[in-house]
């Protein structure tokens, strides 16, 4: 798995903290704000938001990007050491 993602920011990071959690391999790609988007646009089918998880897994999308839709991902593929309760009335 590559993690697409600007150095400092916080929706980042939080997908970081959770491979780490999880304890996933992954490689890094920092990106270049304003750049990113030539990087993107192939990838995502013009999405812009960060980090960009880009899985090599058949039948699962190509890329995939936003924090929260990576974390679903994440917990999806890997569900031992949940991310988040059972019971979503205690997530809140």
């Amino acid at each position: 798995m590559l993690l697409l993602k600007f150095s400092r920011f916080p929706y980042c990071r939080q997908v970081l903290l959770a491979l780490g959690y999880k304890g996933i391999p992954f490689q890094l790609e920092n990106l270049t704000a304003r750049l990113h988007v030539l990087i993107f646009k192939p990838l995502t089918g013009g999405l812009r938001t960060v980090p960009v998880q880009q899985t090599q897994i058949e039948g699962q999308p190509r890329a995939i990007a936003d924090s929260t839709q990576n974390w679903h991902s994440i917990e999806s593929r890997f569900p031992s050491l949940p991310l988040l309760p059972a019971d979503e009335r205690k997530a809140s």
